[in-house]
C-alpha cells in the first residue's frame, strides 16, 4: 500500500471497525445462500428422479402382474385342452380296463409331432396298477404302482381333473383324468408332460424375464432349467411362502431390482411366478437424472464463476469508491487547515517580503540578501500551493503564446537557488500560434515540473550520481494539442515512488510536500489535457498535452 494511504489505513480500523467484520459476513451470507440454492438445485431432480423411479416402478409392476395373469391364462387354456382330450379319450374305456382301450386314440396322444403328449399317455386301475402305456414304462414303475401318488388319490377323491408332478421333486407332470362309470371311479387316464416340450411359457420370454410354474409342493412344472436364485435347496419354500403370503424371497437379496409376481393357473393346481430385472427400466431414468445433475452442476459452476467475476467487479469498484470518499474526506480537511495555515504564512511572508526589500542585494550583506530572497520565494510557492490544495480551480480561457509562456516559467525559475547550479535549455517554436487555455493554471503547472526538474537535479549532483545537472523543456504544437516535454537526467524517482507520483502528500523529497505533481495534474485535467511520465535511462519525462479545442 503507498505510503500517502498509511493515514488512511491507519484511520480506517478507528473510524470504520466493523469494515473487515462486514466483508467477511458478506462473504459467508453470499457462500450461504450458494450453498443453499445449490441444494435447492440438486434437490428438485432429485425429487423428480424419486418419484419417477417410483411411478416407473409402479407402471412396470402392474404391467408385469397383468402379463403373469396373461400368460397363466394361456397356460391354463392349455392344460385345458389336454384335459379336454384326455376326457374325450377316457370314454372309450370299457369296464375291462385290460382289454376295452380304445389303442388308437391313445396312440394318437403321443405321436412325435401331432400328438399332445410327448413324454407318454398311461391307463391306470382304481387300484393304480398300471393297464396299458405308450411308450411301455419299466417293470419298476409298472410293479411300484401309483395309488399312494398325491395326484392319483386326489382323482379318486374328487372324481376331477388333476395336473401335479408325477412324483414328489420330478419334473415330469401327469394331467389325469378320471374314468367314471355309474358314479365309480373305474380307472385314470394320465397323460405325461415333460417340461421340455413346447408348452406356453416353457421357452425363455426375453433376457430381463423369468417364468416358473410350480405345483402346491413347490415342485417345477417350467422352466426345465430353473434360474440360479430358485435352485438353492431353500428355494421352493420359498417361493412357496412368496405364493402364500407374498413374502420376497431372501435368495434374491444380491438381487434387489428384481420384482416378482405370483397368479394361479385356471383350472389347475398350479401357480405361475414372473420375475423380472427392473435394472433396464432404472437404467434410462438413472441416465437420465445423471445427465440432469451434470447440467445442473454445470450451469452451478458457470453462475458461480459468473458471480465471483462480478462480485470481484462490484466489490472492486466498492473500495474504489471507498477509498475515494475517505481520500476526499481527507482532502478536504487538509484543505482547510491548509488555507488558515497558508494565510498565516503569507502575511509573514509579505513582511518579510517588505523588510529585506529594504536592503541591497550588492555590498557586503548581498549573499544573505539574495537567500533570504530565494528562501522567501520558496514559502511563497509552499504557501500558494497549500492555498490552492483542496478546492477545484475556476478556468478562465484565453488565447496565449505558448512559446512565450514557457520562456517567461523558465526564467522565472532562475532566481532559485538551484539555478546557478543547473543549465536549463529551452526549446521552442519562434511564432506559435495562440493557444486557448488558463495561463495561471498552464503557468502553475509548468512551473511545478521545471522547478522539481531543478531540484531532483541538483539533489542527483549532491549525491555523485550527475556532474552536470541538465533541465531540457521543449514545447511544439500539434494540429489537435499543445505539447511541452521536460526532462531531465537526475536519475528519475525511485522505483516505489514511481507508481504514486501523482497522489497528494506523497513525495521522495526531504523537505517537499507532495503538492506540486497532485496539483499540476489537477491543472491540466481541468482543462482537458493530460499528464504523463516516462522514465529514461538517465532521468525522467513528464509530457504535459492540451488540446487545442477546449473539450465540451
Amino acid at each position: 500500500m503507498p505510503p500517502s494511504s498509511a493515514p488512511e489505513t491507519s484511520a480506517a480500523p478507528s473510524g470504520r471497525p466493523g469494515l473487515a467484520q462486514a466483508e467477511r459476513q458478506f462473504v459467508r451470507s453470499v457462500v450461504a445462500g450458494l450453498v443453499l440454492l445449490g441444494a435447492v438445485a440438486v434437490a428438485g431432480p432429485l425429487l423428480s428422479y424419486r418419484s419417477d423411479v417410483a411411478g416407473a416402478r409402479a407402471e412396470f409392476q402392474s404391467r408385469m402382474t397383468r402379463e403373469a395373469r396373461v400368460y397363466a391364462e394361456a397356460l391354463g387354456l392349455h392344460l385345458k385342452l389336454l384335459q379336454t382330450e384326455l376326457l374325450r379319450v377316457s370314454e372309450g374305456v370299457g369296464p375291462d380296463v385290460k382289454r376295452e382301450l380304445p389303442t388308437e386314440d391313445l396312440q394318437d396322444l403321443t405321436t412325435p409331432h401331432a400328438g399332445l403328449f410327448h413324454a407318454g399317455v398311461m391307463v391306470l386301475d382304481a387300484q393304480g396298477k398300471l393297464r396299458w402305456s405308450d411308450p411301455p414304462l419299466d417293470e419298476a414303475q409298472a410293479q411300484d404302482g401309483f395309488a399312494t401318488r398325491p395326484w392319483f388319490q386326489q382323482v379318486l377323491a374328487r372324481q376331477t381333473s388333476v395336473v401335479d408332478a408325477i412324483a414328489p421333486g420330478a419334473s415330469l407332470f401327469v394331467v389325469a383324468v378320471p374314468v367314471v362309470r355309474a358314479g365309480q371311479t373305474t380307472a385314470v387316464l394320465a397323460g405325461l408332460l415333460d417340461t421340455g416340450t413346447a408348452l406356453p411359457g416353457g421357452r425363455p420370454l426375453s433376457n430381463d424375464l423369468e417364468l416358473l410354474v410350480l405345483n402346491a409342493s413347490g415342485d417345477l412344472f417350467l422352466p426345465s432349467a430353473p434360474p440360479s436364485w430358485a435352485n438353492v435347496s431353500r428355494a421352493s419354500g420359498e417361493l412357496r411362502d412368496f405364493i402364500r403370503e407374498g413374502v420376497r424371497p431372501p435368495s434374491l437379496d444380491a438381487m434387489p431390482e428384481t420384482f416378482l409376481t405370483a397368479t394361479p393357473v385356471p383350472g389347475t393346481g398350479l401357480h405361475l411366478v414372473l420375475a423380472a430385472d427392473e435394472t433396464a427400466l432404472l437404467s434410462g431414468l438413472r441416465d437420465r437424472f445423471l445427465v440432469q445433475l451434470l447440467v445442473l452442476a454445470l450451469l452451478q459452476v458457470g453462475t458461480l464463476v459468473l458471480f465471483t467475476v462480478h462480485w470481484r467487479r462490484v466489490y472492486g469498484l466498492f473500495r474504489e469508491v471507498e477509498s475515494r470518499s475517505a481520500r476526499q474526506e481527507k482532502m478536504a480537511a487538509l484543505g482547510s487547515a491548509a488555507s488558515l495555515i497558508a494565510h498565516e504564512v503569507k502575511n509573514s511572508l509579505n513582511g518579510l517580503k517588505a523588510a529585506t526589500g529594504l536592503v541591497s542585494p550588492e555590498g557586503e550583506g548581498g549573499l544573505v540578501v539574495r537567500t533570504l530572497h530565494g528562501q522567501i520565494d520558496r514559502l511563497a510557492h509552499l504557501a500558494t500551493s497549500l492555498l490552492n490544495f483542496g478546492k477545484p480551480p475556476v478556468v478562465r480561457r484565453v488565447d496565449v503564446n505558448l512559446s512565450q509562456l514557457v520562456r517567461d516559467v523558465v526564467e522565472g525559475l532562475r532566481s532559485l537557488p538551484e539555478a546557478g547550479e543547473v543549465r536549463v535549455d529551452v526549446d521552442v517554436p519562434p511564432d506559435a500560434a495562440p493557444l486557448s487555455c488558463d495561463p495561471l493554471l498552464l503557468t502553475t503547472a509548468l512551473d511545478n515540473l521545471v522547478r522539481n526538474a531543478m531540484e531532483a537535479t541538483v539533489a542527483a549532483k549532491d549525491l555523485g550520481k550527475v556532474t552536470e545537472p541538465q533541465v531540457r523543456v521543449r514545447a511544439r504544437l500539434d494540429a489537435d494539442a499543445a505539447v511541452v516535454t521536460v526532462e531531465d537526467n537526475g536519475g528519475g524517482p525511485p522505483p516505489d515512488v514511481e507508481g504514486h507520483l501523482f497522489e497528494p502528500f506523497h513525495t521522495s523529497k526531504p523537505k517537499g510536500i507532495g503538492l506540486g505533481l497532485a496539483m499540476t495534474r489537477q491543472a491540466l485535467e481541468h482543462q482537458g489535457g493530460q499528464l504523463t511520465f516516462e522514465r529514461l535511462p538517465d532521468g525522467s519525462r513528464f509530457l504535459l498535452h492540451l488540446p487545442r479545442v477546449p473539450r465540451p
